[in-house]
């Protein structure tokens, strides 16, 4: 299914600064930890460490900041774009030792440029980022190589059904599975449309039930004389990453 540009393209250009930010505050907290540490006659590895998850942490955040731009109609090169700017940063990091950050965006289908979007019409949506990392540090006190992954991932799984009100007035019951990185997730806000024959409309109401488990069920009534009722639902979860899927509702 053809992605939507939608009007959140904002909030991952936003993410991004701040995941920057948030990764340059971590370090100089870091740092300072550091110092006081070395002037002190401390130094242990526990400071060593916390830079080590910082960088971690990071990357993470680097990557979900992505995904939020890409869903919401970005470019898949932000990934790459972004994974460069936050290695820059570190790589100009000289208070522990010297420390470089590689990155390799997952380019194994179905992830090309390490993102994935899928939005299909078989009830099943899917946004994902994925990358690899090689963190080098060489310091005076300790030496590090570590290899870890980042894959964030957001996965809608869509059904439903409708009965008939009138010959031209359906009820639509549709039930939302929410997943992050494969454990069920709330979502922020949901997105439905139908389609009415000839165009994709937003229902001028729908109920909401949240079950607390990362499921909802969404009813609106639908004018529509098909047989068929063909919903489309978009959901954000609370990082702002958005997914969509499709499906088809039969009468029960």
């Amino acid at each position: 299914m053809e992605r939507k540009r939608l009007n959140r393209k904002n909030s991952g250009q936003t993410l991004i600064i701040t995941s920057l930010v948030i990764t340059l505050l971590l370090l100089s907290v870091v740092y300072y930890v550091f110092e006081v540490e070395r002037k002190g006659g401390m130094q242990t590895t526990t400071s060593l460490n916390s830079y080590v998850l910082a960088i971690k942490l990071g990357s993470r955040n680097t990557v979900i900041s992505a995904l939020v731009n890409v869903s919401n109609g970005g470019e898949n090169e932000v990934l790459t774009a972004n994974l460069n700017e936050l290695s820059s940063i570190i790589g100009n990091q000289s208070h522990f030792g010297k420390c470089s950050l590689l990155f390799t965006p997952l380019n194994s289908s179905p992830y090309q440029s390490g993102i994935w979007i899928s939005w299909g019409s078989n009830g099943l949506g899917v946004s994902s980022a994925y990358a690899n990392f090689t963190l080098d540090f060489t310091g005076i006190h300790a030496d590090v190589q570590l290899e870890y992954d980042v894959n964030i991932t957001a996965t809608l799984d869509v059904e439903g059904v409708y009965w008939n009100l009138t010959e031209t007035e359906k009820q639509v019951n549709v039930t939302c599975r929410g997943f992050n990185e494969e454990e069920p997730a709330l979502a922020n806000s949901f997105v439905v449309r139908y389609d009415n024959g000839s165009n994709w409309v937003q229902p001028q109401h729908y109920n909401q039930i949240d079950y607390g488990n990362g499921t909802y069920r969404l009813t609106f009534n639908a004018n529509i004389t098909s047989s068929t009722v063909q919903v489309s639902v978009g959901a954000y979860d609370w990082r702002e990453v958005y997914v969509q899927a499709n499906t088809t509702c039969t009468e029960t």
